[in-house]
């Protein structure tokens, strides 16, 4: 397993009501919005995190909405002049920082949990229910399916930061080749990735660090691919579907949570002005809906 470094960063992220990676051919911004933040430099002086007791644990769900007519989704230019346009027409050829379905459900979404600083959740003792082994990304055409995913590759136990095992395997399905890039912070998540052949072609990122920046996903063969990825240190993260909806389950109960949201464009935002406050009961499912607008 390959270590953290020395210092210990705190947990800090946005919940949204219906962690980042983001898929595209461009280079990460130098900071990005609360929340995620670059990872410190090496040197900092450590500081332990207070764990965060709870009792039991309970379900959010809703819908995230557009508020007012939805942005136009334009084409995107290059796919008409790439050679590989006839495999790459067969996808979706319009820009995907909006995807607002006829009811006005927003996409793409990350709805999550905001950690108190200074804290940490424990990792949950059920791993069937709260995460999956792989996360997997899809290139069936010129485009990352998911477009947006939320990862928990690490958890704090109470001293450092330990792998969780989950990883993030991305594939070539489509009939022409790609290549893949991840990059987050150049300390905890340098650059790396391949050539992913036609049909058959994959890459298992098995060394994802929970970064307080988003990650990107590049690729270099077809430059307009974007995509993105939170990542976490809590498995309390969602990304809305085609139909803005969301649900998160095993959520802590007993503990006053902060819930919070990620989009592309609008990066973290509060649901409502001040952020979300939610205090489940044990068991209990609660329902929070919230609207969203361009800048």
């Amino acid at each position: 397993m390959t270590k953290r470094p020395a210092y210990l960063i705190l947990a800090s992220a946005a919940f949204c009501l219906g962690s980042a990676v983001f898929f595209g051919c461009s280079a990460p911004p130098d900071t990005s919005d609360e929340g995620l933040f670059p990872a410190k430099k090496s040197g900092v002086a450590a500081e332990l995190l207070k764990e965060i007791k709870y009792e039991g644990e309970g379900t959010i769900r809703g819908r995230v909405t557009y508020d007012g007519d939805p942005p136009a989704r334009p084409d995107i230019a290059a796919i008409a002049i790439n050679q590989d346009r006839p495999v790459c027409a067969q996808g979706d050829v319009h820009e995907q920082t909006w995807m607002v379905d006829s009811n006005r459900g927003v996409a793409n979404i990350v709805v999550y949990i905001k950690v108190p600083k200074g804290s940490f959740f424990k990792k949950p003792d059920d791993k069937a229910k709260a995460w999956k082994d792989e996360v997997v990304v899809d290139q069936p055409f010129c485009q990352f399916i998911p477009h947006v995913i939320t990862l928990y590759p690490e958890y704090y136990d109470g001293t450092r930061y330990q792998k969780t095992g989950q990883a993030l395997k991305v594939l070539n399905s489509s009939a022409i080749g790609h290549d893949i890039k991840v990059a987050g912070s150049n300390d905890l998540n340098p650059a790396k990735g391949s050539t992913l052949s036609s049909k058959t072609g994959q890459y298992l990122f098995s060394d994802i660090h929970f970064d307080k920046r988003e990650l990107t996903l590049n690729c270099n063969i077809h430059k307009w691919m974007a995509g993105y990825a939170l990542t976490f240190d809590h498995p309390s993260s969602v990304v809305t579907g085609t139909d803005g909806t969301f649900e998160i389950k095993n959520v802590p109960a007993g503990v006053e949570l902060t819930i919070k949201g990620w989009h592309e464009e609008l990066k973290n935002f509060d649901p409502t002005a001040g952020g979300t406050k939610v205090t489940l009961k044990p068991g209990e499912s609660k329902e929070l809906n919230f609207a969203v607008k361009k800048k």
